[in-house]
């Protein structure tokens, strides 16, 4: 008989707000309060701005005064270690969302839940005071932020328009003039170099978007997002393998020496920190499909989610796949993971860029008309696809339950996703929560199969297969060969939760 685990008991033992050594409790004790603060503030500039013309003023104000209260109340019960509650609103998860409290949770509190669940509980509390609502139900708190930070990226969400959409300057051969720098490389076919060598490198642009991750930046540093974008812009494509423990002895002996490594390419660093690597096992996966599906699981908002766009426009225009399906949340999470409404709003600002058909100025608007017209061009695209259901953006509350994903094949509420998402051939999950509860945010050592950290996903004839993009931001991680994890204790001691690092884990 399959093991059976419940949120309050892992395979091992949970991560924990209670280990005073933990990024858990750096988290519950200093960085969720500052998030919470901000929505607290961005509530407050919000209604302080509301014109004096606005319908229901007097209403919504007084909503927007209660909101406030009572998330301080929350950020109060946090930071003094309070019992969880029950949730009050009539939300359609709340139901399992209160059973698996009183079944696991009685009497626990933040610090001493597993990190994963509190941490989780306090984005559903975030909730609830907005649902209990009737002007702000629909509010995201984060959006403000969310925007900002994406609105930093133009420089790169430029490049990578140009690339896909604008006929290249390099194109002399016959039958390739007007095509674009990636319909040139993928022009001769699944099986061609071209089409491998963009797989390799529009991947690793997959795999480091997710490095700007809004609950992460307590105060986003815009000028240190738009430089990692320019490092990833300035790489060339190049072959991937899982060589971890060769690159960490280089860095050891720079680091040693004091040599800064000069002569390596950008592309290489970043290859270089990918500490565990299955892209080779990916793309033999990939190659191998002809119009299939793929789902992404979706993480954050902006620049990330523009990069896995492209990835997925990549995946359709190599003939890989004619549907992918995009995996949202359904309510705001973890301050910059993306929703339906994110989805949309992403392509209709390229879909207007340098635009004045807009009540107010465009969000992209680069002054070149060409590059003008690639983010267009673009936007039009990625729109097309969804109209015309080569692309499907779908939401479930699964994806913002406490549950680990061990439970998508067992947990009822889950079996309508689970027997869609069967039909998928390869499913991809973004970013460091995925992965938190791919593996169930536990103690695993750090040597541990990765198919074995994931339980029934790995074992299950019936899942498909998953590979994950991670940069490193908790402390759990899998998969390392031996011997990594002591290498990189000694290069740096903040290795498994600073975001410089990552694993690409793949599983058949």
């Amino acid at each position: 008989m399959a093991a059976s685990y419940d949120p309050s008991h892992p395979p091992c033992k949970a991560l924990s707000a209670s280990d005073r050594d933990s990024f858990g409790y750096k988290t519950m004790q200093a960085r969720l309060p500052v998030i919470i603060t901000k929505v607290i503030n961005d509530v407050y500039q919000t209604y302080h701005n509301l014109p004096s013309t606005e319908l229901d003023l007097k209403e919504k104000e007084k909503e927007a005064k209660h909101i406030i209260s009572t998330i301080s109340e929350l950020r109060y019960e946090l930071q003094h270690d309070k019992k969880f509650r029950p949730l009050r609103d009539s939300e359609d998860d709340v139901e399992e969302w209160n059973q698996t409290l009183a079944d696991h949770f009685e009497g626990s509190s933040w610090f001493k839940a597993p990190w994963l669940f509190a941490e989780c509980y306090l984005y559903r509390r975030v909730r609830e005071t907005f649902a209990l609502t009737q002007h702000f139900r629909d509010y995201d708190p984060f959006h403000e932020q969310k925007k900002t930070v994406f609105k930093s990226s133009q420089k790169a969400v430029v490049a990578i328009a140009v690339r896909l959409m604008s006929p290249s300057e390099d194109s002399t051969a016959n039958g390739t003039e007007g095509l674009s720098s990636l319909d040139i490389l993928v022009s001769q076919g699944p099986e061609s170099v071209g089409t491998e060598e963009a797989f390799f490198e529009l991947a690793q642009f997959c795999l480091w978007g997710n490095a700007t991750d809004l609950s992460l930046l307590d105060n986003p540093d815009l000028a240190k997002v738009e430089e990692l974008q320019k490092r990833m812009m300035t790489s060339t494509a190049s072959s991937s393998n899982n060589s971890s423990t060769t690159s960490l002895d280089k860095q050891l002996e720079e680091q040693q020496q004091g040599k800064g490594g000069e002569e390596t390419s950008e592309l290489q660093k970043h290859e270089e920190k990918i500490l565990a690597n299955d892209l080779n096992a990916l793309w033999a996966k990939v190659k191998g499909l002809r119009k299939g599906r793929v789902d992404f699981i979706l993480d954050n908002a902006g620049f990330e989610l523009y990069v896995d766009l492209m990835f997925a426009d990549y995946l359709i225009r190599a003939g890989f796949a004619s549907e992918v399906v995009f995996h949202a949340k359904t309510i705001p999470w973890f301050v910059s993971d993306v929703m339906p409404v994110d989805f949309q709003w992403t392509l209709d600002q390229l879909r207007y860029a340098s635009s004045s058909s807009n009540d107010s100025a465009p969000f992209f608007d680069p002054s070149d008309p060409a590059e003008q017209k690639a983010l267009r061009d673009l936007g039009a695209k990625w729109q097309s696809y969804v109209d015309q259901g080569v692309w499907r953006v779908t939401s479930d509350d699964f994806w913002t339950s406490c549950y680990a994903f061990y439970h998508l094949t067992s947990l009822p509420s889950a079996q309508d996703l689970f027997t869609d998402m069967k039909k998928s051939d390869l499913w991809i999950f973004k970013g460091d929560l995925n992965y938190r509860k791919l593996v169930y945010d536990c103690q695993w050592p750090t040597t541990t199969p990765f198919k074995k950290a994931i339980g029934p996903l790995g074992s299950r004839e019936d899942v498909p297969s998953l590979v994950t993009f991670r940069t490193c931001k908790a402390d759990v991680v899998v998969g390392l060969a031996e011997g990594v994890e002591e290498k990189m204790d000694k290069l740096a001691n903040d290795w498994q939760v600073s975001g410089e690092y990552a694993v690409i884990s793949f599983k058949q």
